[in-house]
């Protein structure tokens, strides 16, 4: 059993590199075409077998291939189809069916059950702060002396009292804002994954996982390909409104029977794929000079960034942190099960909302503010909870300081390793947060 499976493991690999190679990325046809066939098995025994199976499956992904490409064809102008690449189109009818798969699953993976309950001591909650606080602090003043030009402490006093020279004051204008930017998106992201987690009791909830993020990076997109000169706080209107509509579509969605743990994740999968593909449409089909700031932009660069930029999630970031503070006790009871709020008086539904609402309003201004920066959300609160316990009095400082730390740490890594060129912050997040993810789905199974 072992060895046929690692062969089709292998035949599958060598299949899906053969047609990437062909025809480059065309997403979901390994989803869609095998679902289709596998209900008319039930009517036909003869496709039951793998010998009829498969080939069938393989005429249905060939036809949704060709019907894709004739469907972009036909909708889009002829000179315009050339440049559109036909996975763009595969890959919006691929979420539409897995969010549509979604809705039909029969989720038993009991999400709403809590987790083994850790109360680790005030000891360790003032060590791990302590701790946090001191790398922190080291982060911050490494990023703001290293980069493509090197410098000095005395540099940075003398800039900050007026007296530096024309090439310091150059660089550290331009770099304290990133700086400052990589810190602000990461404890918002940080936070509006620990909301979202709390709500939902789902350990694999988070703003970039659940598309909230990719329809922040969609909203964001459409304003700097349509308005070049877009000022900061336009782009983060523009993310806010993608946010709320994504979150909107999400949640209601997966709502239905509870926030379950597979349907929520595959809903929000699929909306992300919606809102990726739609990105890269723009991106073809828009100027140049745009496409190439969209594509650094969602990169998740902090290239660039002024106090402006920083100024709408730094606020968002205040008023975040405030409510998580001032509303410690709710989450803790939220995030237990459905009865125990209500058995104490809280509306459970309306202070759903008031939490998500706070999440969508982080992970947008964050999004605008640093580009799609991935996983944060989902890497910060699980290592908050790890480390400290589940109250939520504890787990929010750590988790904001786990989540500026990690994108510090992220651009720092991107603007130094190969300088003067440089590599986006959500590049550095996504190769720590992707095995991480895999080890809580390998987790959840188990």
């Amino acid at each position: 059993m072992r060895a046929t499976r690692v062969t089709v493991v292998v035949l599958a690999a060598l299949l899906s590199a053969a047609a990437v190679t062909l025809a480059g990325p065309i997403g979901f046809v390994g989803l869609c075409a095998p679902a289709l066939v596998r209900p008319l098995a039930r009517r036909f025994r003869g496709l039951a077998r793998s010998r009829a199976a498969l080939p069938a499956a393989g005429l249905t992904g060939a036809a949704l291939v060709l019907g894709s490409d004739v469907l972009l064809r036909a909708l889009v102008p002829a000179d315009t189809a050339v440049a559109v690449p036909t996975g763009v189109v595969t890959s919006l009818v691929g979420a539409v069916f897995l969010v549509v798969t979604a809705l039909r699953l029969r989720d038993t993976s009991g999400a709403g059950a809590p987790e083994r309950l850790r109360v680790p001591g005030r000891a360790v909650f003032l060590v791990t702060v302590a701790a946090l606080v001191a790398v922190l602090a080291g982060l911050v003043v490494a990023a703001v002396l290293l980069g493509d030009t090197r410098l000095l402490l005395g540099d940075v006093v003398n800039w900050a009292q007026g007296r530096a020279g024309r090439t310091v004051s150059f660089v550290l204008d331009t770099r304290v804002p990133r700086v400052l930017a990589a810190l602000c998106a990461g404890a918002a992201l940080a936070l509006s994954g620990t909301l979202v987690q709390a709500v939902t009791r789902n350990p694999l909830a988070e703003p970039g996982v659940l598309g909230v993020s990719g329809g922040a990076a969609l909203g964001a997109v459409i304003l700097v390909t349509t308005t070049p000169v877009a000022a900061s706080w336009g782009v983060a209107g523009a993310a806010f409104a993608g946010a709320a509509v994504t979150a909107v579509l999400v949640f209601g969605l997966a709502a239905r029977g509870g926030f379950r743990q597979h349907r929520l994740v595959l809903v929000g999968i699929g909306v992300a794929a919606a809102s990726t593909a739609l990105i890269s449409l723009l991106i073809v089909l828009t100027d140049p000079f745009n496409a190439t700031k969209a594509l650094t932009w969602l990169s998740g660069s902090t290239y660039g960034r002024t106090l402006p930029d920083v100024l709408p999630v730094a606020l968002v970031l205040a008023v975040g942190v405030a409510v998580a503070v001032a509303r410690r006790t709710e989450l803790d009871l939220v995030s237990l099960d459905e009865d125990t709020p209500r058995l104490l008086g809280l509306r459970l539904g309306a202070g759903r909302l008031g939490f998500l609402v706070v999440a969508v309003l982080l992970s947008a201004t964050a999004v605008a503010c640093a580009g799609t920066i991935g996983f944060v959300g989902l890497v910060a609160p699980h290592a908050a909870r790890a480390l400290v316990g589940r109250r939520h009095v504890r787990v929010v400082p750590v988790a904001l300081l786990l989540g500026a730390a990690l994108v510090c740490a992220a651009d720092l890594i991107g603007r130094t390793v190969i300088a003067p060129a440089q590599l986006g912050a959500g590049l550095m997040t996504a190769v720590i947060g992707t095995p991480y993810f895999l080890y809580l789905l390998v987790r959840s199974r188990r």
